[in-house]
């Protein structure tokens, strides 16, 4: 993924100054882009989270 300051919230992608903080939780696989706020597509696995972005591609560990 690029080096892009987040600007979206990975649980409800709205913007970041527009988010409260409380909609994801601390073990919640992101389901937004924190660059563009698009839909990620999430693969959940039993030893991790694979997410990818159609425009910024995968999301690093974390």
């Amino acid at each position: 993924m690029t080096d892009e300051p987040s600007s979206f919230c990975t649980g409800c992608g709205r913007s970041v100054a527009d988010c409260g903080g409380g909609c994801v939780g601390a073990y919640e696989a992101p389901r937004h882009c924190p660059v563009c706020g698009r839909r990620l597509a999430v693969q959940v696995t039993p030893t991790g989270v694979a997410a990818r972005c159609r425009d910024h591609g995968s999301l690093g560990p974390g």
